[in-house]
């Protein structure tokens, strides 16, 4: 902090020439001009000259005066704290042997980024706090602009952003960018400072979180599956292996030759989410596609697979929800009412977007898309123009229809005559949530992985074995987070464990005498037969 902080008052012209209504302030700190909102308006009238710097009459005057007030008041308090923070600095310096630093707000993506770890992440995790520390900058410099280190992060400032993250995200989605702003502050906060995050992090959990998780398919509903996606050259190999491992979209579409050792019948591969090593048995209908592809001569099993995740990930899902569609819903739906021309609800469509979203970037992208949309633009269109993807076009436009109950998308050229597969896709693999949200994806990729994981535990197997499949560190975060049975299987399955005093069901078939003596006399020639087997065959074979 320099010794002394040189400053001044003035005002600043709009566009149109006209002063901005408050004064501003220039100080010098150190070798930086800085300049801040007085917030102090001026009265009077202003020179003839225009120029602030000129006397103008006793009330603009005395407004100078009192901006000039502030400004000095501004910078003592601004001299006192250097000196309070340079003392403090010298005071955890000699307590801790490490000098302070003070981390910008502008630089966690990266900090975050070159943290010392014991294992490696993937990029595709580091991308995804990357866009989770952007939005944190990106609103503290329109809600907040003069914080720019982590400990001028006020806590209305964190309560406002975790807000904002509820009303704009998933509930999952907020609670890991609330939760990974905190464990940043943790980090790279000075000693001492409180973090503002802390009080909004709870315990982890489904309870009362909102989270909707994916719903598991029936054995039933995975044949049907299979049997729409047959005449899908590219598709079927993918969701056989994903119907046959429960690896996630990313490890079935990057699985390598390496991982694969078809003369033990066995996969060993290291998810990419968790870094987990995982054994998976091949099963037939799997064993089938890899020797059928075996020949490829590539490190991919899938090559064109792995070449479109990198390309379009989204046109994966599509496709496998486009299957899905057909596959439970058929043509057994009734035919799409023709839409309303986007134009004549567009005032209805812009309450609708103003009532649900706050004023910001989303909101302002979404009204933008529906004014063009009403306008007869394409989505397409609409996507070169604002310069967003399609996807995101289309999620906005899918939104205002939700939440003015009316649909005004125009009809696309769906498989189906007479009625829309964006509408079919939408009946039969998401769900809608409360006001204001989007709905949520219930039956994508990832079912499928919920769907392995629920069939394995109803059909008893032990859950150590499945989370030597699923390569999870946890048993709580499969039971958790994947095993989701509706109430027949749940029903099934413990009617089927439990004993038949507690259940209710009949006593065991008895065998018949030739029968229960066939039986013993294998385990005799397996060598498992006990004495009481072995007394028990003695005392049929006497009868025969």
């Amino acid at each position: 902090m320099a010794a002394k902080l040189r400053q001044s008052v003035r005002l600043k012209k709009q566009r149109d020439g006209s002063f901005r209504p408050c004064w501003y302030g220039q100080y010098r700190d150190g070798d930086r001009q800085r300049e801040i909102n007085l917030n102090v308006k001026w009265q009077g009238t202003p020179p003839a000259s225009g120029k602030s710097s000129d006397q103008g009459n006793r009330p603009f005057e005395a407004s100078r005066a009192k901006a000039q007030a502030a400004l000095t008041s501004f910078v003592e308090e601004l001299r006192q704290k250097g000196r309070a923070e340079h003392l403090t600095e010298r005071l955890i310096e000699s307590k801790t042997g490490r000098p302070v630093q003070y981390v910008r707000i502008a630089d966690l993506a990266e900090r975050w980024r070159n943290l010392g770890r014991e294992s490696q992440v993937t990029e595709a995790h580091l991308v995804n706090c990357d866009a989770h520390f952007r939005r944190f900058g990106d609103f503290m410099a329109h809600e907040n602009p003069t914080a720019v280190f982590l400990y001028e992060i006020m806590p209305e400032d964190a309560a406002a952003f975790v807000k904002h993250l509820q009303g704009a995200l998933a509930p999952a989605t907020a609670q890991y960018g609330v939760r990974l702003l905190s464990k940043a502050c943790d980090r790279f906060l000075p000693t001492g400072a409180a973090n503002p995050f802390a009080s909004f992090v709870g315990r982890r959990g489904n309870g009362g979180t909102g989270v909707i998780h994916r719903k598991p398919f029936s054995a039933d509903e995975l044949r049907a599956i299979l049997d729409a996606a047959a005449g899908d050259s590219f598709m079927y190999p993918l969701i056989v292996t994903a119907t046959c491992t429960g690896l996630r979209r990313g490890d079935v579409c990057k699985l390598k030759w390496s991982a694969v050792d078809l003369d033990a019948g066995m996969l060993s591969v290291k998810t990419s989410k968790t870094d987990g090593n995982t054994d998976i048995p091949i099963f037939g209908p799997l064993h089938k596609v890899l020797t059928a592809r075996k020949g490829n001569r590539q490190g991919f099993v899938f090559p064109e697979a792995a070449a479109m995740l990198k390309e379009n990930a989204p046109g994966l899902t599509w496709r496998f929800k486009k299957i899905v569609a057909e596959a439970l819903e058929g043509d057994t739906a009734e035919p799409e009412p023709d839409p309303v021309p986007a134009a004549e609800i567009e005032a209805e469509a812009v309450e609708a977007v103003e009532e649900h979203l706050p004023e910001g970037k989303r909101r302002n992208r979404i009204l933008a898309a529906l004014r063009l949309y009403c306008a007869g633009e394409s989505v397409r269109d609409i996507e070169r123009e604002l310069g967003c993807s399609r996807a995101t076009v289309s999620t906005d436009l899918h939104a205002v229809q939700d939440w003015t109950g009316k649909r005004f998308m125009r009809r696309g050229t769906g498989r189906h005559t007479g009625r829309s597969i964006t509408a079919a896709v939408a009946r039969t693999t998401r769900v809608t949530r409360e006001k204001g949200k989007l709905s949520a994806s219930v039956r994508d990729w990832h079912a499928m992985r919920t769907t392995w994981v629920t069939l394995a535990l109803t059909a008893g197997v032990p859950v150590e074995l499945v989370q030597r499949v699923t390569g999870h560190r946890t048993v709580a975060v499969v039971m958790e987070n994947y095993f989701r049975p509706d109430r027949e299987q749940f029903r099934k399955a413990l009617v089927g464990a439990m004993p038949g005093v507690i259940t209710g069901a009949g006593k065991r078939k008895r065998l018949k005498p030739a029968e229960e003596l066939a039986g013993l006399a294998a385990k005799v020639a397996a060598g498992t037969a006990t004495k009481k087997d072995k007394a028990r065959l003695q005392k049929l074979a006497a009868k025969l």
